[in-house]
C-alpha cells in the first residue's frame, strides 16, 4: 500500500493524503508549507475574538495561509481586509491555492517579515520560525528531514524573528493596535522582555498548558 510505503519512508501523513483540517477548513499541504498545528488553531481563535469591524488584519510568515483563511471567512459579518505575507514564494503559490479553494479574500505579499509591507495595521497575527539552531538536527526525522527549515529555523536562540518583530512591528501597527505571536515551549517570558515599547503584554498557554502565545499591544 504506497501509503505505507510512504509513511515508512519517514513522509508526513499529511503530506502524502495532500491536505489537512484547520479551523474547520481544507488546507492543502505539501513540502512547500509547514503543517498546520492543532495549537496554532488556537492563535486563530484569538485572532477572530480580536478583530473589530473595519479592521486591517495582517498575517505574517503565512505559510499554507490556514490562519489567513480562517481569519478572512469566520468574520464574515465584518468589513475587514487581510493581507498574507511570507518569504517563499513556493509556500505563496499554495496559499494562494487554498485561498481561492475556501473562497477567502486574501491579499498576498512576498515579503521576508514586514520588508515588502506597506501601511499599519489592527492587528498582526504571527506564527514565526522558532526552534533553536541546535535543536533542528535533534527534530523527529519527518519534520526535519521533510517539512521546510525555512519555516522551522528560529536562529541560535530560537528569538531571531521576535527580535525583529519587535522592533519593527510598531511602524506597522495603529496606535492601539495588537500583535499575537506564536512561540516554543519556555520562550515566553523571554520575548515578553523583547516588547517592553509596547503598552502591555500578555501570555496565553495552548491545550497541553505551554505558554504558547504573546499579545504585545502598541
Amino acid at each position: 500500500d504506497a501509503v505505507a510505503g510512504e509513511r515508512m519512508s519517514g513522509r508526513p501523513l499529511w503530506y502524502i493524503l495532500g491536505d489537512t483540517e484547520f479551523y474547520g477548513y481544507k488546507i492543502k499541504v505539501d513540502e512547500r508549507v509547514l503543517i498546520p498545528r492543532p495549537e496554532t488553531e488556537l492563535l486563530a481563535e484569538m485572532a477572530i475574538k480580536t478583530i473589530e469591524d473595519g479592521d486591517k488584519v495582517l498575517d505574517l510568515c503565512t505559510g499554507s495561509g490556514c490562519i489567513a483563511i480562517a481569519l478572512r471567512r469566520e468574520v464574515k459579518d465584518k468589513e475587514i481586509t487581510v493581507t498574507a505575507a511570507d518569504v517563499s514564494a513556493d509556500a505563496l503559490e499554495l496559499a494562494k491555492e487554498n485561498a481561492k479553494s475556501n473562497f477567502a479574500d486574501i491579499k498576498f505579499i512576498e515579503s521576508d517579515l514586514f520588508t515588502k509591507v506597506r501601511g499599519k495595521f489592527n492587528l498582526i497575527v504571527c506564527n514565526p520560525p522558532y526552534i533553536k539552531r541546535s535543536e533542528l538536527a535533534g527534530l523527529q526525522s519527518e519534520v526535519k528531514d521533510h517539512e521546510p527549515v525555512l519555516a522551522l529555523d528560529g536562529g541560535e536562540d530560537g528569538l531571531d524573528f521576535y527580535r525583529r518583530l519587535a522592533a519593527e512591528a510598531p511602524k506597522h501597527l495603529v496606535r492601539g493596535g495588537t500583535l499575537l505571536m506564536e512561540c516554543g515551549a519556555g520562550q515566553a517570558q523571554e520575548i515578553v522582555k523583547l516588547f517592553n515599547k509596547f503598552d502591555y503584554t500578555m501570555i496565553s498557554r495552548d491545550y497541553n498548558d505551554v505558554e504558547r502565545f504573546v499579545r504585545a499591544v502598541l
